[in-house]
């Protein structure tokens, strides 16, 4: 899948007052990457019944194994993205160390990719992403 998703193409093409019904921007496959980074990340793994793995790991059965847990969370944050958002290559996630870790038990890491668009090219992506103690994700 290279593209915008099924639905979102779907959606986009129903819009009545949409000038753009055919072609999409750049921006557009960056916001549905964006959507569904979101939307994936803050599943829990074991929700989905027809694909266990699908989602990031429950953040707060690790918190208690502090500061392995960040390594953990890293590791799963990486394997989900690079198993369900087939549009981004070459993902690395990093730990930003900041000073919420300890007050506020929040996991801030750095996500780096690269966009590739159906044409072949691809483009350079930097997001961030907060995990909470409940591992709510926050994209940024």
């Amino acid at each position: 899948m290279a593209g915008p998703s099924l639905l979102t193409r779907i959606q986009h093409a129903a819009d009545p007052h949409s000038t753009e019904r055919h072609t999409y921007r750049d921006h557009d496959l960056e916001s549905a990457i964006l959507t569904h980074l979101g939307h994936m990340l803050n599943t829990r793994q074991g929700s989905s019944l027809t694909c266990p793995d699908y989602g990031l790991m429950e953040v707060s059965e690790v918190l208690h194994e502090f500061p392995e847990a960040i390594g953990l969370v890293q590791r799963s944050l990486k394997n989900c993205i690079q198993a369900y958002e087939p549009r981004l290559k070459n993902v690395q996630v990093r730990h930003v160390r900041s000073d919420s870790v300890l007050q506020s038990m929040i996991l801030e890491f750095e996500i780096t990719a690269q966009i590739q668009f159906p044409d072949g090219r691809r483009q350079a992506l930097r997001l961030g992403a907060a995990v909470d103690q409940s591992g709510n994700v926050r994209m940024t």
